[in-house]
């Protein structure tokens, strides 16, 4: 039943997606940079700044998100004019300097304990 469902979701998404690019690799890079700007900001700051807390680097994802998605339909609809590629950027770079600001505002840093 498992793979069942699955093959007629791939279908389905399949039918979908032929607007999307030129090639399904360009839809698939299309709807990858969508998040995984984002993602890989999550795991920069998660990395790099131990000491933003989640919560400031969750707040900061969801808007840094939905900025994207904004980017794309501002995109698609001729207002800017901006390759699907640079989505990657403007998500990971978004995510990292948003939860700085937000975790610096908000005052409540987490992370390692240092002994002064």
């Amino acid at each position: 039943m498992y793979t069942l469902f699955w093959g007629i979701f791939c279908v389905g998404v399949a039918q979908l997606a032929y607007n999307i690019g030129n090639s399904l690799i360009e839809a698939v890079n299309l709807l990858g940079s969508l998040f995984y700007g984002v993602i890989l900001g999550i795991f920069l700051v998660a990395f790099y700044r131990k000491k933003i807390g989640g919560t400031a680097v969750f707040v900061s994802a969801v808007i840094v998100e939905s900025f994207v998605i904004l980017l794309n339909i501002l995109n698609n609809k001729g207002i800017v004019h901006l390759s699907f590629l640079w989505f990657n950027v403007v998500g990971a770079v978004g995510v990292v300097i948003l939860s700085e600001l937000i975790g610096t505002v908000s005052g409540r840093r987490t992370g390692p304990k240092t002994v002064e």
